[in-house]
């Protein structure tokens, strides 16, 4: 999860603390079983001995703490070194933008901690410099049932922290079903414009035209417009994913030719359509003549102000128009399923959900520590014994979540959560919610009452909310997973940031008035400037592992 939607979420748990003391909650695999213990190491009434452990870590940005707390010391590290008998020793600590840089002399020095969070090509190097401790036994021998019901919740996320059959980290888990793109319409317009619901590309154009042309707002001015788009291009609000995926296209995906091998999606003839649609539409005026140059955040405030009636994006956006609401309370809005060319909807992509994960020295004394911690971090936020106001976030909206070394959460946390309020709000028996979901459920029953700063949480987890539509995705199987969920390949660490910013040029000037017989330059130069030596490594290693 991106810290934008990190932030939002902690501001919900915040309210949801308040209301039902919520946060984290009792967790549960999708077939509906509880957490079983932390592990022997937590289990014992013996007060373990003391394990120095050293790490390094980033500092998340905006972060407050309690009253005389700090990183190095917190309810976090207290609980370490009480339970586990683990005494961590930062060695030093930064802020998220200089992270990176800051390991990547680390690591090129050779002064690497006990335990420390690494990307993915970081993770390649110190697993080709033989730095790293193996995991695999270790992981095996001291995961709670339910850290290993979490870490494989994604089958795919324990193979990619896999080299020649040895577990070399742990991956931090998030959710790709929940980074899928939804399709948000303002409803309030549509009802004003006698217009229907969208059930395929035709009426996303069509209503992106009445949105642009036909007074939606009614001032009786032409300042309206129908679809945003953010500078970008993906991710965030107002994103393109679900637009191309409509289209059947899977940008920055890896995708089955047919035939056995993986061909990247940037390249595919189905991105051109979609791209000659988005040329037509911003020629048309639907588009914002200004998206290149504004980001999300910018977005979404012309969304606020009234001035773009449909996006796509994620399924927290409209969290970022809480305030709107505030302010307009006739504003209404309503999450679609990505439609297709014809009805029946079309396959939404789901990204690979590991970008970061925990490695160990292989000098490191006491190697196990990682998974203790990790056992610790998902039980006491989403197992059975789980406090949420002492662990994620408390009354005060300190975010406690933040301050563990090592975090995870389940995969099908969120859209699980929803079914279950759903099933509540009907019902009005709320025995089978944990702290997290009756949290979500008095939000909406406070919203329903008529306290607006429930209704992000409505759009979210409630019956209709965006969270319905990502299940029904996996539901009704409409989803295409990337392909590709190895480590970046020699090439792909080289020359990956080349080929994103000749994507996002050639993308950007085709859409705004350019020729979109550009898009065939745009293949043969990806192609020849590493795009064709990156789908050799790619088929090597999807060859490989079959």
């Amino acid at each position: 999860m991106n810290i934008s939607a990190k932030k939002l979420l902690a501001s919900m748990l915040v309210a949801a603390s308040i209301l039902s003391a919520a946060g984290c909650g009792s967790g549960s695999d999708s077939s509906g079983s509880t957490a079983s213990s932390t592990g022997s190491s937590t289990a014992s009434d013996t007060k373990p001995a003391i394990r120095e452990v050293t790490a390094v870590r980033p500092i998340p940005d905006d972060l407050k703490f309690p009253e005389g707390d700090s990183l190095e010391n917190n309810i976090w590290t207290r609980q370490y070194e009480s339970d586990l008998g683990i005494k961590l020793k930062y060695k030093w600590m930064t802020p998220v933008a200089q992270y990176e840089q800051k390991l990547n002399i680390s690591i090129a020095s050779g002064d690497i901690p006990d335990i420390f969070q690494v990307n993915s090509v970081q993770l390649k190097q110190l697993v080709e410099d033989d730095q790293l401790a193996d995991l695999t036994g270790i992981y095996e021998k001291n995961a709670s049932e339910y850290t290993k019901n979490v870490l494989n919740q994604d089958g795919n996320a324990l193979l990619s922290a896999t080299f020649d059959g040895k577990l070399l980290a742990i991956p931090k888990m998030g959710s790709g079903l929940g980074q899928t793109n939804v399709l948000w319409v303002r409803t309030d317009w549509l009802k004003k414009l006698n217009l229907q619901e969208p059930k395929t590309m035709d009426d996303v154009i069509k209503i992106a035209q009445a949105f642009t042309e036909n007074d939606p707002d009614g001032n009786n001015k032409k300042d309206t417009y129908g679809f945003g788009i953010n500078k970008d291009l993906w991710g965030m609000f107002a994103s393109l994913e679900g637009f191309f995926n409509g289209y059947g296209a899977y940008p920055n995906t890896w995708i089955e030719d047919g035939s056995g091998n993986l061909v990247n999606g940037n390249i595919m003839p189905e991105m051109k359509t979609a791209l000659a649609s988005l040329k037509d539409m911003f020629n048309k005026g639907y588009i914002d003549p200004e998206f290149g140059v504004k980001d999300s955040f910018k977005v979404s405030a012309n969304v606020g102000e009234g001035k773009i009636g449909m996006l796509y994006g994620l399924f927290w956006n409209m969290g970022w128009l809480s305030d709107a609401k505030k302010a307009n309370p006739d504003m209404t809005w309503k999450p679609f399923g990505i439609v297709g060319t014809k009805e029946g909807g079309a396959l939404a992509q789901v990204p690979f959900p590991v970008s970061t994960y925990y490695v160990v020295n292989k000098k490191a004394v006491n190697p196990e520590a990682i998974i203790e911690m990790l056992n610790l971090q998902l039980e006491k936020c989403f197992g059975e014994t789980a406090e949420p106001g002492k662990y994620n976030v408390d009354q005060a909206g300190n975010p406690i979540f933040e301050y563990p070394l090592i975090y995870s959460e389940p995969p099908m946390k969120n859209v699980d959560a929803q079914v279950k309020v759903s099933k509540a709000l009907e019902s009005k028996d709320t025995s089978a919610l944990n702290a997290e979901e009756k949290g979500y459920y008095d939000q909406i029953q406070a919203y329903r009452g008529g306290d607006l700063s429930g209704w992000p949480t409505e759009m979210m987890y409630g019956p209709e909310g965006s969270l319905a539509v990502i299940n029904g995705y996996a539901t009704n199987k409409k989803v295409y997973d990337n392909r590709y969920f190895g480590p970046p390949t020699s090439t792909m660490t080289q020359k990956d940031a080349t080929l994103s910013q000749i994507q996002l040029q050639t993308f950007t000037d085709i859409i705004m008035n350019g020729d979109i017989n550009q898009f065939e330059k745009y293949v043969t130069d990806w192609k020849s400037l590493g795009g064709d030596a990156i789908t050799a490594e790619v088929n090597k290693w999807n060859s490989e592992r079959k």
